[in-house]
């Protein structure tokens, strides 16, 4: 059974060194398939050994995530012409099996699910640690998130319509696998001020370059949220952390897989875990002890 690994990355060296070396040790690096948007020749230093696929960067247009998840999933697809199972992540998403029998590829290889994709059970890490994150991530911020934004149908065995952000699929059936988990790394990098201070500079000029634009795209006013004003963002989300409820994990996933199935939602065609619906009883976890090497 062969696997292979599919991101797209712009400037984010910490956490791509972070996405190689793991996922390096799931298949040879030629199968980590890695889309370095503007051609950065750093990237290519630390992709080294992986395929690289250099894609222009002129500019961050409007409808720029649209335009990633379309070339995200047309790669994906083309790639399961030749791979068994093909996983897509953003760069700040790790995959980790958290079952006790065999390895990753040896539960894709048995796995007997009719669907599109796997869902990984999603968890966002919160920074709750102090001291040097190289040291290992999961020993130093063990706290999360049950995410419904990131029970991503990443885990692709079929052909896949991807949703803007990779979070649901369009016309595509996925199965949440208890025995999957997606850390997203987003809050925990050790250069988080500084991607942060970057993604509020493209804001500032694609706004600027939109309205002085002679036909200019008409978005709403919340468009550009998530980068314009992370600060609101992360606050919002340890506000949520600090409400929630500490789900058990220590024997296994598998009611955490229960919660998010139950906030599964087929809207337009599109299915979709519901952000709203698991934040009306937020729930939070602690990374058990036996997997927290892993990352």
């Amino acid at each position: 059974m062969r696997l292979a690994f599919v991101t797209m990355v712009w400037r984010d060296y910490w956490l791509l060194d972070k996405w190689v070396r793991h996922n390096a040790q799931y298949v040879d690096r030629r199968s980590l398939y890695v889309i370095n948007h503007g051609g950065d020749p750093r990237v290519e230093e630390i992709a080294a050994g992986c395929n690289i696929i250099n894609i222009p960067r002129d500019e961050v247009t409007v409808d720029l995530t649209r335009r990633r998840w379309d070339l995200l999933g047309g790669l994906t697809n083309g790639l399961l012409g030749f791979y068994g199972w093909v996983i897509c992540t953003d760069v700040d998403e790790l995959i980790v099996y958290a079952g006790t029998d065999g390895t990753l590829l040896d539960h894709l290889a048995n796995s007997t699910a009719e669907t599109t994709a796997l869902s990984p059970v999603g968890l966002n890490l919160i920074p709750t640690g102090e001291g040097d994150v190289n040291d290992g991530v999961l020993n130093l911020h063990h706290n999360a998130m049950l995410s419904a934004k990131y029970t991503k149908p990443c885990i692709a065995r079929s052909r896949v319509v991807y949703t803007i952000g990779g979070h649901g699929l369009v016309r595509g059936k996925f199965t949440i696998d208890p025995q999957i988990l997606l850390f997203h790394l987003h809050y925990v990098t050790p250069d988080y001020a500084d991607r942060m201070a970057q993604r509020k500079d493209i804001v500032a000029e694609s706004v600027e370059r939109n309205e002085t634009a002679a036909d200019p795209v008409s978005v709403g006013k919340r468009f550009w949220i998530n980068w314009s004003n992370p600060e609101m963002i992360r606050e919002k989300e340890l506000s949520i952390f600090a409400q929630a409820s500490e789900l058990p994990v220590e024997q296994g996933f598998d009611h955490a897989a229960e919660l998010l199935r139950a906030a599964v939602r087929h809207t337009d065609k599109k299915m979709v875990v519901d952000h709203a619906v698991m934040n009306k009883s937020p729930q939070r976890v602690t990374v058990p002890e036996r997997l927290r090497d892993l990352i």
